[in-house]
């Protein structure tokens, strides 16, 4: 299951918190622009309810005809403005209600209602009524006007504004989003570092950047540089241990020379088959230094050049005779150029032991970012029971000496890289056949 990365988590918590704001204001909106429409035309509708009253008190004429005086909108048929009075003797209605009825309750007196009602021609009205006594009889007189072209005008306001908080909110959003890829790049260096990490290349990585990030920046550099001197060190310890146990074993050699001159040769026998088996070993990592060189960068494995270097060493060792038939992939490999020459040392140095005039060598990178090859030889190769030992610690390939431990490192590196390599018999030249799959730390991928 993918994770969601930190920047888009980040963006959308804002957009969730931002998208939440903007309901909460579009609401509280809402109401109180309702709130104050309604608010402006009760204003409007008290002053009219006050004048109807106190024509209904001075004036002797009909109600019906006080239209007039409270205004041309209250005599225009359908006006939007209209007035109704309840009282003991029936219902007088304003003539621009024409013939229609205005729904009004029914209000103590001393108390006043607002209510919304239906209209003529499905108009939107605000009513205001309130009960009276007149001369003893209770009365309840509505004045009522239409809102809804108003309405209308601020629901297209309302729109036209929560549009433009949007487009304010993804402007917003944007510029958070570039604020937060700015300030986590620091950390996409740290993740480039420890990726050359994998491959060998010790690189530091600029520590300055935000306060939060700034201590695992500066932890990777300490691992960069704690990486670089541990395996700087125990690569030369290597070498310093083969070089300093040449001496004793020569002079346990001297010394074996001494007790078969002395008549003790079965001591002595005992005593130079020891000393060879840890001469082959100390031979075997002399070997593998002077395959890996001196001072390698180990910052990526040119593949082509380096196996072409190898093949002079190995030459050089071994002598002449054998033809290496390469294939291999131009350019670098984000792999640690120390183990992969430790590693193809090894293989290639059991091949050439082995091969009577021919190594095979085909590299290549698969479409699933790894390095795959295959490495043949034209020798007796081996059967299929100690094929399955190769690898192993103290497998050996003859009978004559060796203890397996190049085959050994060779897995070592394999497991390290979490690879898999396999021995088999070469269908075509006869010998061995080691298939192997590396994964490339990296490789093709985005930082």
């Amino acid at each position: 299951m993918r994770r969601l990365s930190l920047r888009l988590k980040l963006t959308l918590l804002a957009a969730a918190g931002l998208l939440a704001l903007v309901l909460a204001q579009a609401a509280v909106l809402r109401v109180t622009l309702s709130t104050l429409v309604q608010g402006h035309v009760v204003e409007g509708l008290e002053h009219d309810l006050d004048t109807l009253y106190a024509r209904l008190l001075e004036s002797e004429r009909p109600p019906a005809e006080f239209g007039a005086a409270l205004g041309l909108v209250y005599s225009a048929p359908l006006s939007g403005h209209y007035f109704r009075i309840q009282g003991p003797g029936g219902v007088v209605r304003s003539r621009s209600l024409w013939d229609e009825d205005l729904k009004t309750p029914d209000v103590p007196v001393g108390h006043r209602r607002i209510t919304r009602a239906p209209g003529p021609l499905d108009q939107r009205l605000v009513v205001l009524s309130r009960g009276y006594r007149i001369d003893g009889d209770r009365v309840t007189l509505s004045v009522a006007e239409e809102v809804g072209p108003l309405a209308d005008a601020v629901a297209r306001w309302q729109g036209r504004f929560l549009w433009a908080t949007l487009v304010a909110v993804a402007l917003v959003l944007g510029l958070q989003l570039w604020v937060i890829r700015r300030s986590l790049r620091p950390l996409d260096a740290a993740v480039a570092a420890c990726r050359r990490l994998e491959t060998g290349e010790a690189r530091p990585v600029d520590d300055r950047g935000p306060r939060e990030i700034a201590p695992v920046l500066q932890a990777v550099n300490r691992l960069v540089r704690h990486h670089g001197l541990r395996l700087n060190r125990s690569r030369r310890a290597l070498g310093n241990v083969s070089h300093a146990l040449k001496t004793p074993l020569a002079v346990l050699g001297q010394l074996a020379d001494d007790l078969d001159a002395g008549g003790d040769s079965a001591t002595a026998r005992a005593l130079r088959t020891q000393v060879s088996a840890m001469t082959g070993t100390v031979e075997r990592e002399m070997r593998r230094a002077r395959l890996a060189g001196k001072d390698h960068p180990g910052a990526g494995f040119q593949v082509r050049g380096e196996l072409r270097s190898l093949a002079e060493v190995l030459e050089r060792i071994h002598g002449g005779g054998v033809t290496l038939d390469l294939e291999a992939p131009d350019g670098v490999l984000p792999l640690d150029g120390e183990d992969m020459l430790e590693l193809f040392g090894n293989l290639l140095d059991n091949a050439w032991r082995w091969a009577a005039s021919r190594v095979r060598v085909r590299l290549w990178v698969s479409p699933r970012h790894t390095l795959e090859g295959i490495i043949e030889d034209d020798g007796p190769g081996l059967p299929a029971e100690r094929r399955a030992r190769l690898g192993q610690t103290g497998a050996v390939l003859d009978e004559g000496g060796g203890h397996g431990l190049g085959l050994g490192i060779v897995q070592d590196i394999v497991d390290q890289y979490r690879g898999d390599i396999r021995y088999h018999g070469s269908v075509d030249l006869g010998g061995l056949r080691v298939e192997f799959t590396l994964p490339l730390p990296g490789y093709g991928e985005d930082p």
